[in-house]
């Protein structure tokens, strides 16, 4: 069993590191371990446990900035905003209880979430998880101090590296300090419902909501089932049921706003089907379904996350289903297209390298998620890259973790096919 430490300060942080950087030993980095089995197993003797190294530093309500340590839990960072009416604008969803493995529901540190990159549904129109980290204060792998970034935008100058970090699961230095924006509740919120099996209905009729005036802040593709766990109001439900899946469209802003903007897409999309527009709670309930993916959860299959380009969205689902020796499979899209989730009854080397093949052609990439551990053991987590980003990525590594300490292994299988790059090269 691999010796774990437990630093309770960023000079403890950094002292750990310095020794494993003497000595040349690698470390497992973990926070309360809620996503370990997110990419490849580190090949690691000690693990760095960072969930003593907690607090939230500051927050200013009235200047929409948060400050924590990071092995500070997620949930009680999201409950101090909620008590300010406050939120993550990047949507952060219960990512662990997607990975099988016993994931526990509402776990997770803010510096795995900020390592990983995990954005939810607004995503499409706020930006992922990296874009609102304001600063950071870490460790590399050389047991070196360095920061970047401040309180606000304005401090942010030359390269972001707050960028580079987020998406980097922990391999090329330990954050232990974090800032980001935080941003007002909206006053209210309405969902739009089409019921609709035909992906490429159901994939126009999110490009022509995204391309209207209406400002969508959401846009899913989702089991009706999902509908029916989350929708109270009995007209609503009896739409939704009227079909195997549903699109759902959100409105946020003000009252006035968004009921006007809701009816004006209603009449926009007529054509594709009868819909329904969701109340407030039924609407609040549903996409946090969706944020979390709930469909997906679970031990069962193989699940696969792809991002493409948002119009190519319904075309992969389309050629992922028709693939040879696929067997059942069912699919959910979030972020109008550009986020496919995909879970298969099984997968092989050859399956694996068809669903990336599919997903290269309109240059995105797929993630394997969740898999059987024989699986893992012969199909690469990450999507491999082109090999001018495998050497950026090499010097990169060098740069920030010349001996290979941290959490070694996490991002590539056997041969270095994967990048810290490939992440932020698909707009994940």
């Amino acid at each position: 069993m691999a010796e774990t430490i437990t630093p309770t300060s960023p000079s403890q942080l950094r002292d750990a590191i310095a020794w494993a950087v003497a000595d040349k030993v690698p470390l497992e980095i973990i926070g309360q371990g809620s996503k370990r089995a997110y990419g490849h197993r580190v090949a690691a003797s000690h693990v760095l446990d960072l969930s003593k190294l907690t607090g939230i530093l500051f927050y200013q309500p009235e200047e929409l900035v948060i400050s924590a340590h990071a092995g500070t839990p997620i949930a009680e960072i999201a409950a101090l905003l909620a008590d300010k009416n406050q939120q993550f604008q990047f949507e952060p969803g219960d990512f662990p209880l997607l990975l099988g493995d016993g994931g526990t529901s509402h776990s997770g540190t803010l510096g795995g979430l900020v390592a990983c990159n995990l954005s939810g549904p607004r995503r499409l129109k706020s930006g992922a998880a990296r874009d609102h980290v304001l600063g950071f204060e870490a460790i590399s792998g050389r047991a070196e101090d360095f920061k970047s970034g401040g309180r606000v935008m304005k401090n942010v100058t030359g390269f972001d590296l707050s960028k580079l970090m987020a998406g980097s699961f922990g391999t090329l230095a330990v954050m232990h300090t974090i800032t980001l924006k935080a941003m007002p509740r909206p006053e209210t919120i309405r969902t739009v419902i089409i019921p609709c099996d035909d992906v490429s209905f159901a994939g126009r009729a999110m490009t022509l909501a995204m391309g209207s005036e209406n400002e969508v802040s959401g846009a899913a593709w989702v089991p009706a089932s999902l509908c029916a766990m989350h929708i109270q109001d009995g007209a609503a439900q009896e739409i939704a049921a009227s079909a195997q899946n549903a699109v759902a469209l959100r409105l946020e802003g003000p009252e006035q706003s968004v009921i006007w903007r809701a009816e004006a897409l209603a009449r926009l999309l007529g054509d594709i089907g009868p819909n329904a527009i969701l109340p407030i709670a039924d609407s609040l309930s549903l996409w946090q379904a969706i944020a979390d993916v709930t469909p997906m959860q679970g031990n069962a299959g193989v699940l696969w996350r792809l991002s493409v380009p948002p119009a190519s969205g319904a075309a992969v689902v389309t050629a992922l289903r028709a693939l040879a020796g696929a067997g059942e499979v069912d699919f959910m899209l979030d972020w109008a297209g550009g986020l496919i989730w995909a879970r298969y009854a099984h997968c092989d080397i050859s399956l694996a390298s068809h669903i990336r093949e599919i997903a290269g052609q309109v240059g995105g990439n797929a993630t394997l998620i969740r898999a059987p551990e024989d699986t893992r053991r012969d199909v690469s987590v990450f999507h491999p890259v082109s090999p001018e980003i495998s050497r950026i990525n090499h010097k990169i590594s060098e740069n920030f973790d010349p001996f290979g300490i941290l959490n070694p292994g996490r991002m590539a299988l056997l041969s270095p096919g994967a990048s810290v790059l490939a992440d932020m090269t698909a707009g994940a």
